[in-house]
């Protein structure tokens, strides 16, 4: 199990990595709403802003909806399994 908790980064890197390439001719790579903002701020064109959106709008409706997902999905059936237990 240690091996595997080791060789956790390699995948992740290589999602990133993947994202980047497939995204450079898209967004120029901004998978990072931070990043994009503050190269909106130094561009300071209307093209910048135009699509400023969904770099906020992608992130926040995927953290709503994994918390959504957690909380309905993967914890209600913690829970019912849990509750199996009682006597």
């Amino acid at each position: 199990m240690a091996v595997m908790q080791i060789l956790a980064p390699l995948p992740i890197g290589f999602a990133v990595f993947v994202v980047h390439l497939a995204t450079i001719p898209i967004t120029g790579t901004g998978i990072n709403p931070a990043r994009s903002f503050g190269a909106a701020v130094v561009y300071n064109q209307a093209k910048a802003w135009h699509d400023q959106w969904i770099f906020w709008a992608g992130p926040l409706s995927g953290a709503t909806l994994a918390t959504l997902y957690h909380e309905h999905v993967l914890r209600a059936s913690a829970l019912k399994a849990l509750g199996s237990f009682k006597a």
